[in-house]
């Protein structure tokens, strides 16, 4: 067999087009391609957005949505899917309506309820669909602090604690386990914490950088996805998504006015004039 026809693990990322090109599906794209894997991007919405703010967005007909879902499901073997921006409940239930039937795929769900400068992404509560109907079907949640606090019903000036919103997240009717993450949290370094069953397994501590950058959540999902594509076990998928997460962002830069975005091609060699 020669090189060309050996295929790529393609993983199916569902989400916004940022046309800054930080976050959405730009950022799964570029992720997944970096991780050896073929991207196949459905998009949810169109934004008006910059390294600054999300000014508005425009959400697609969910039977479009799920037509471009199905479309791709027909033609190719999908190794896993990751979901980020979805917008309203109606497209919640016709993504959770399709995947329902391929428990085969695994799914693994980044909760993009706003942006990380707390711009509205949807156009009603999420938290609701998202438990009901996506948390049964998909192998992983990864939430930050704040969103696995809203997830789990928790209220907006409550101190949150990570091991009781994981506790609460967790049915026993359910295979999803969880990672939240601790971008968000006041503390000196990140900290990420594991979950199965409502227990914690494992965490990570990594230390926190000097900037902020616009799309690491989207970037830790989708190279979660690319990792289960490969074949890694979750807690190796999770391992080496973070260390490509945290080299991505050492190696970022700031092409605009506001957040320094990942550099998710860190790895690739610098063209020269010379070659």
């Amino acid at each position: 067999m020669n090189k060309q026809e050996i295929s790529p693990p393609v993983v199916m990322v569902v989400g916004g087009m940022d046309p800054s090109g930080g976050a959405g599906l730009c950022a799964d794209i570029q992720t997944l391609a970096a991780m050896g894997c073929h991207a196949a991007p459905v998009v949810t919405a169109l934004t008006i957005q910059d390294t600054t703010a999300v000014e508005k967005f425009q959400l697609l007909e969910a039977d479009l949505i799920q037509a471009q879902m199905q479309a791709v499901l027909n033609d190719m073997s999908i190794s896993a899917v990751k979901t980020g921006m979805l917008g309203n409940s109606a497209i919640v239930s016709v993504i959770a309506s399709v995947l329902k039937g391929r428990p085969d795929i695994p799914l693994i769900v980044d909760p993009v309820i706003s942006s990380n400068k707390n711009d509205r992404l949807s156009e009603d509560s999420l938290t609701y669909s998202i438990n009901q109907l996506l948390l049964p079907i998909a192998s992983l949640i990864s939430p930050n602090i704040p969103e696995a606090a809203l997830l789990a019903g928790k209220e907006a000036s409550a101190p949150v604690d990570a091991d009781e919103c994981a506790a609460l997240l967790y049915s026993p009717d359910s295979r999803c386990e969880c990672m939240i993450t601790g971008t968000h949290a006041e503390t000196s370094a990140v900290i990420n914490r594991y979950y199965r069953q409502g227990s914690m397994l494992r965490q990570w501590v990594w230390p926190r950088l000097q900037f902020e950058y616009h799309g690491s959540g989207c970037t830790l999902a989708s190279a979660i996805a690319a990792g289960i594509a490969q074949g890694l076990d979750m807690e190796q998928a999770l391992d080496h998504a973070q260390r490509f997460v945290i080299n991505s962002l050492q190696s970022g830069f700031k092409p605009g006015h506001g957040q320094h975005l990942p550099n998710r091609m860190y790895a690739l060699p610098e063209l020269s004039s010379e070659d």
